[in-house]
């Protein structure tokens, strides 16, 4: 399929040296980042976290893989924030990695370099590194499935350890977030469109590594067939094709959004590489690359204008999209790559340093204000239910449960959540319930007070405080706090 590329020059070589020191060096300061001043958990983070202490072969909402590393690295470095988010920072300088060597054997040590040095600083990127979310496995796994498919045909169609290295990431990916299986789309999308592709729809190495793949995956199939096909569900629901089915400020907003997840520079030689690709005659490489980026934007686009498509969404199209940028502005204005690198060096140290700057200067931008705050929620919850021995946490909320499962001590991992209805709608629903006459409970909750329906179910209803932490002088986490006991039955 792909001929062998001509041999580096020293420049290129030394190109993919110093692309891969970078690497290194940006994943290291992020390690260090996490290690001494990581950000707070998310809820969703504090989710996967409570997830990882029964590792299972499968969740709710998600598959097993992002679960599985917060696992692993808990149990290597302990229970911090830097130990649950450190899977994403290693996982990301993994695909920059590969990132380099998937471009220097489709265009030469010039190209793989400039690729891997832009995806490590790409904004997304280096918000996405120093959360625990499951875009950084897919990605990881996704880029190691795309080097595979160039290099295994070099080596024959028959089966081949690039085709087993194939199947193990397609199977993994998988197992990471179910968009991998866009991977499939993609890989026909570029069979039917490029000639010169299409003698590998009948490889038997290509067929056996997707059969590889979907054995890999098949403990996460049984597990959904055994709880109801709970995380299928999720992710159907997360379409919402129910409502209104345009929606051209969703449209706007998440076009916009691209912008900021790659960089503007990074779009504009994507839209040229694009280009390039659909002309009569292209080369197969850059059909490749495109085959395998844009079926991901075109889908996500129209599933914004159709109801909600979140900005993080279109990340595997930017894993070949990154190559094909960096393809596009090498052939039409190298130096933009430089500037694209030095704008989002400064965009990544302000981003890690913005919590520093505010110590100096006043000014109320804070994106992470969403998470700031639950340490000291969780130690004053801590506090109350130590005064309170043998009461069990109930909140009424996800946010709230899975974040102050994390941050009271010790862990209440017998904390309930309040379900009236009975439905599931998220990991707790579906792992705790409110028994009759249940016990004394501690109930957090964001609301300032007790619903009227809420207190006729219990015998004693107590309020024992509101906890108020101030973040910035127009903004502080409150929340309520009561004391139940005797529980009649919803």
């Amino acid at each position: 399929m792909f001929a062998h590329s001509v041999p580096d020059d020293p420049s290129s070589r030394r190109a993919v040296v110093l692309a891969l020191a970078l690497i290194a060096a940006v994943t290291a300061a992020r390690c260090l980042l996490l290690a001494f001043d990581p950000p707070n958990l998310s809820f969703d983070e504090a989710q996967y976290w409570a997830w990882a202490q029964t590792v299972q072969l499968g969740y709710y909402s998600k598959p097993p893989m992002v679960a599985w590393v917060i696992a692993a690295t808990t149990a290597l470095f302990g229970q911090s924030e830097g130990a649950v988010k450190l899977g994403s920072t290693l996982a990301q300088g993994g695909t920059a990695a590969i990132l380099v060597f998937l471009g220097r054997a489709l265009g030469g040590g010039r190209l793989g370099a400039w690729a891997g040095a832009a995806w490590v600083t790409m904004p997304a990127v280096a918000l996405s590194a120093v959360m625990i979310t499951t875009d950084p496995f897919l990605l990881l796994f996704w880029v190691a499935g795309l080097l595979a498919l160039v290099e295994a045909p070099r080596r024959g169609l028959g089966i081949n350890r690039w085709w087993v290295l194939f199947g193990i990431a397609f199977g993994l990916g998988l197992l990471s977030k179910y968009a991998m299986a866009f991977f499939l789309g993609c890989l026909g999308m570029w069979l039917a469109w490029d000639r010169k592709a299409r003698p590998l729809a009948k490889a038997p190495g290509l067929w056996a590594g997707l059969v590889l793949g979907v054995l890999i995956y098949l403990p996460n199939l049984l597990w959904n067939a055994a709880n109801g096909f709970v995380s299928y569900a999720h992710t159907k629901d997360n379409a919402n094709l129910k409502g209104d089915l345009f929606n051209p400020d969703k449209l706007a907003e998440f076009v916009g959004g691209q912008f900021g997840v790659f960089g503007p520079i990074l779009m504009l030689g994507l839209v040229l590489g694009v280009m390039g690709a659909f002309r009569k005659g292209s080369d197969s490489r850059l059909r490749l690359l495109a085959a395998f980026s844009v079926p991901v934007l075109l889908v996500m686009t129209v599933e914004s204008l159709l109801s909600r498509a979140n900005a993080n969404w279109t990340a595997p199209a930017y894993v070949s999209g990154v190559v094909l940028a960096c393809w596009a502005l090498l052939r039409w204005r190298p130096w933009l790559l430089k500037a694209s690198l030095g704008l989002h060096l400064v965009v990544m140290g302000g981003l890690y340093g913005l919590d520093f700057a505010r110590h100096v200067v006043d000014f109320r931008f804070d994106p992470e204000k969403r998470i700031k705050g639950w340490d000291a929620v969780g130690d004053r919850v801590s506090a109350i239910l130590a005064a309170h021995p043998g009461a069990r946490l109930l909140a009424d909320e996800r946010k709230v449960l899975a974040t102050l499962t994390y941050y009271v001590h010790p862990h209440p991992f017998d904390a309930i959540k309040w379900n009236p209805s009975g439905r599931i709608h998220d990991h707790f629903d579906q792992t705790t319930r409110l028994e009759i006459g249940a016990g004394e409970l501690i109930y957090v909750t964001e609301l300032p007070d007790m619903k009227d329906d809420m207190r006729a179910r219990f015998a004693t209803v107590e309020k024992l405080e509101d906890i108020v932490v101030p973040l910035h002088h127009d903004y502080a986490r409150r929340l309520s706090v009561w004391r139940l006991d005797g529980f009649a039955g919803y």
